[in-house]
């Protein structure tokens, strides 16, 4: 068995605007269906029997809204045209559910204490069995203590829309070298990478010579954290995806030098780099 979160966002059809909760109301809580389209990541690799959350994408959003059980793998037939009319692609695949429950009240994702994902780019995405029963179990209250307040908690939350940033501006970003996203073949781009029994990377890439790169930011942890997570990943990485000799490293993105990270980053300087970011904010006359 599996787990998946699939990401719902608005949508335009003909001029209107669709929300994301009409169309999780009319596909998943009226007709027990979920669509793929025909590059939606994971399409080929769910199964009957796995377990899905619903997620409510969006700056004023970001909430769990439900859960189910496959009934079906994504495939092709019957008569779905009805079903899947907020879609503009009629060659989707429908998936059947089974067990739909609807969520009392929204479970925020800033609330549920110790969840390890984060939202990334596309529709579909696997998670741990741990953060899985974290936001089934979790009673999720929205509530001030959910922002943050300390600085490592700013700083957590700046990288995160930093790393969103990096992704969305891939082509524009100087890393000294020539580096691509990482996508396997269910169509999984290297942002938020589930690597199975270790975590979540932050993003894995590929240099010119088709070698990986694991890239993580600091995001308030500590040293000793980083440096044995981005250590850990390179040796997931290694395990389960490098092939034919492909070798991995890694790269730690932090907003400041800090001379512990220094020190720790001299002795495995073969394996793993480090960069420093900065953010150029001005307000200029209207």
């Amino acid at each position: 068995m599996n787990y998946y979160i699939i990401q719902l966002s608005d949508q335009n059809k003909d001029g209107k605007k669709i929300t994301a909760i009409e169309i999780f109301n009319h596909l998943v809580r009226d007709n027990n269906v979920w669509a793929f389209g025909q590059r939606t990541p994971n399409r080929k690799r769910i199964q009957k029997g796995d377990k899905v959350l619903f997620y409510v994408t969006g700056l004023d959003n970001q909430y769990f809204i439900g859960s189910a059980t496959l009934e079906s793998g994504a495939y092709q037939g019957g008569d779905i045209t009805e079903i899947l009319k907020t879609y503009d692609n009629k060659e989707a695949y429908r998936i059947d559910l089974s067990d739909v429950q609807l969520f009392s009240e929204p479970k925020y994702r800033k609330s549920i204490v110790n969840l390890e994902w984060q939202p990334n780019m596309g529709g579909s995405s696997k998670i741990s069995e741990t953060d899985y029963n974290l936001i089934i179990g979790s009673v999720a209250k929205v509530s001030v203590t959910n922002f943050p307040t300390t600085e490592e908690q700013t700083e957590f939350v700046l990288e995160k829309y930093l790393e969103d940033f990096m992704v969305s501006n891939w082509s524009k970003l100087d890393f000294g070298e020539g580096l691509k996203l990482f996508e396997d073949e269910d169509g999984n781009i290297g942002q938020q990478y589930f690597a199975e029994g270790v975590g979540y990377i932050d993003i894995l890439a590929l240099d010119k010579n088709n070698n990986f790169v694991v890239i993580e930011l600091k995001k308030g942890r500590k040293n000793d954290e980083v440096i044995g997570q981005v250590l850990r990943y390179i040796g997931w990485v290694r395990k389960h995806l490098a092939k034919n000799g492909q070798n991995v490293r890694g790269l730690v993105v932090v907003g400041e030098k800090d001379q512990k990270l220094e020190y720790a980053l001299e002795e495995i300087s073969s394996k793993v780099q480090v960069k420093r970011y900065l953010i150029n904010f001005k307000l200029m006359d209207y």
